[in-house]
C-alpha cells in the first residue's frame, strides 16, 4: 500500500494531508503550501546548512509568488553542543518569534530538531505548519509528537504534525552521511521496539494498534535491498528510506503515541543525549544511537528467550526488588542533578510486589505466547547488525563517541527515564539486567 493510500485511509486521524516525495520539488510546493498554510505571513525556521540547501530555493519560490515570509535560525545556547537539541529553551524562543512576527502559519526546513521545535511551538500557538526535510534522519516528520528535552529528561509529548511535508530526494540523497546513518538506524529499531509493545501489551494490557503495525511493516518492505545503496547516494535507495521514514511518523500518529516505533533502544539514546547536554558528554545523532540500542536490545532478548521458564523463580525476583524509597535513594545517586526530573517517570513505573508477580507469573504461564508473539516482529541482532553495516552505520557504542562506564549506565539506567515497559524493565525485574548488559558490552562495545 503506498503513502497516500494510508494518508487517504487515515485521513480523519492524520493531521498530515499531503507527502511530496521527488526531485526537484521545492521549487514548485508553494501552490501546495498556500493551500494548507494560507498566504502568509509564514515564519521560517532554519539553520545556516538548511537555508543553503533548502531554503534559498524556497525563498525564491516565496518570493515569486509574492509570499510575505519571515526567516529565524535555530539558537545554540551551550558551548559543548555540536547542533541543537529540541528543548524547552528552544520551545519558548520560537513562541516568542511567533509572537513578534505575527506569523499565520510556520515551516520547518530541517529534520529533528528544528521539525520538533516548529510543530510544538506551532501547535501551542494553534499555528499550521510544514516541513521541508533536509536530511533523512530521523523519523518524527509525520509524527504527532515531538521529542523535548524537558527539564533535563529526553520526553516525548503531543502535538500536531506537520499538515504538508515536502521530501526533495536531490537533496536528501547527498545529506551527510551520518545523518542518512542516523534514519536507517532509527528504522531498523522497529523489529526490536515493536517486540517491546507486544510485550507490553501481553504482560501489561497495554494498548496495541494492529493499523499501526501495518503501517510499520509497509516501511519496512520499502528498506529491501536499501542498505548497500545509500553510500551511493543512490535515488531509488533513498526513495525507500525516505519513504518509510515518513510512514513510521504516520504509524506514530495512528496510534497516538511514539510506542509503534520507540522501545528501550530509544531510552538507551535518549539516556545519551540528556546526559550529554546536563554533563557536557559526548553524543551522536539520535538514530546512529539507536542503532546501536538496537543491537542491545536485540541481544537482551536472544538471553531472554534462552531462559527456561520453569527455571524461573518468581518469589525471588520479587524480593529482590527493592521499595521504592530505597530505590528512590539508588536513583538519586545514579542521576544527580536530573533525579527530580527522572522521579516523576521512575516512581509511576516501579511496581508494587503485586503488580510485580502477576506480571511475573503470567510470563511463565504463557511462555510460549508470548514469546510466538514477540517474535512475529523481532529480528535477530546479526541480521540487523549486517544491515547496518552494509550502510557503513554505526554498530558499537565506540563508534558512537561513549565510553564503555557510560555504555553500560546507558543501558543499566535509561529504564527509569520512561513509564513504559520494555525488555530492559523485565531483565531487571527478572534480576539480570545488570549481568546482560555487561555481557552485551563484551561483544557491542568495540
Amino acid at each position: 500500500m503506498t503513502i497516500q493510500n494510508f494518508l487517504n485511509r487515515f485521513q480523519d486521524t492524520l493531521n498530515t494531508k499531503e507527502i511530496i516525495i521527488g526531485q526537484d520539488v521545492i521549487r514548485g510546493c508553494v501552490p501546495t503550501l498556500k493551500k494548507y498554510l494560507g498566504d502568509g505571513p509564514w515564519l521560517v525556521c532554519v539553520d545556516e546548512n538548511t537555508w543553503k540547501v533548502a531554503g534559498q530555493t524556497l525563498s525564491e519560490a516565496m518570493n515569486k509568488d509574492q509570499i510575505q515570509y519571515s526567516r529565524v535560525d535555530i539558537p545554540f545556547f551551550a558551548q559543548h553542543e555540536k547542533f541543537p537539541m529540541c528543548d524547552d529553551k528552544r520551545i519558548e524562543w520560537f513562541e516568542k518569534c511567533i509572537e513578534k512576527s505575527g506569523a499565520k502559519a510556520a515551516i520547518a526546513i530541517g529534520s529533528g530538531t528544528i521539525n520538533d521545535v516548529v510543530k510544538f511551538a506551532s501547535f501551542k500557538h494553534g499555528l499550521p505548519m510544514a516541513c521541508i526535510a533536509t536530511a533523512p534522519s530521523m523519523n518524527g516528520f509525520t509524527s504527532g509528537i515531538a521529542a523535548i528535552l524537558s527539564n533535563g529528561v529526553k520526553t516525548t509529548q503531543p502535538c500536531l504534525a506537520p499538515v504538508v511535508v515536502i521530501a526533495d530526494l536531490d537533496i536528501l540523497a547527498n545529506a551527510p552521511q551520518r545523518m542518512i546513518q542516523s534514519g536507517l538506524g532509527d528504522l531498523l529499531s522497529k523489529p526490536v521496539s515493536n517486540s517491546d509493545w507486544l510485550l507490553s501489551a501481553r504482560l501489561n494490557g497495554t494498548f496495541h494498534s494492529a493499523e499501526a503495525m501495518e503501517i510499520i511493516e509497509a516501511g519496512s518492505a520499502m528498506l529491501n535491498d536499501v542498505a548497500a545503496k545509500l553510500p551511493k547516494c543512490d535515488i531509488e535507495a533513498t526513495r525507500g528510506l525516505v519513504g518509510s521514514l515518513m510512514l513510521s511518523g504516520l504509524a506514530m500518529s495512528v496510534a497516538g503515541s511514539s510506542s509503534p516505533a520507540s522501545g528501550g533502544e530509544h531510552l538507551i539514546s535518549h539516556y545519551i543525549d540528556m546526559t550529554a547536554h546536563a554533563f557536557g558528554q559526548s553524543y551522536d545523532f539520535h538514530g546512529c544511537q539507536v542503532g546501536v540500542g538496537t543491537l542491545v536490545t536485540a541481544y537482551l532478548y536472544e538471553k531472554l528467550w534462552a531462559l527456561d521458564p520453569a527455571e524461573i523463580d518468581i518469589d525471588a525476583c520479587v524480593k529482590a526488588v527493592e521499595n521504592w524509597d530505597t530505590r528512590a535513594d539508588q536513583l538519586k545517586e545514579r542521576f544527580g542533578t536530573l533525579f527530580s526530573a527522572v522521579e516523576k517517570h521512575a516512581k509511576p513505573a516501579h511496581p508494587t510486589d503485586a503488580i510485580l508477580k502477576a506480571r511475573l507469573e503470567k510470563l511463565v504461564a504463557n511462555w510460549d505466547a508470548i514469546k510466538a508473539d514477540v517474535n512475529t516482529t523481532l529480528r535477530t541482532r546479526k541480521s540487523i547488525e549486517d544491515e547496518l553495516l552494509a550502510a557503513n552505520c554505526p554498530v558499537r557504542f565506540k563508534d558512537i563517541g561513549i565510553e564503555r562506564k557510560r555504555s553500560l549506565e546507558a543501558i543499566t539506567f535509561s529504564k527509569d527515564i520512561r513509564n513504559r515497559y520494555t525488555i530492559l524493565h523485565l531483565a531487571w525485574e527478572l534480576g539480570h539486567l545488570e549481568t546482560w548488559a555487561e555481557e552485551a558490552l563484551e561483544v557491542m562495545f568495540e
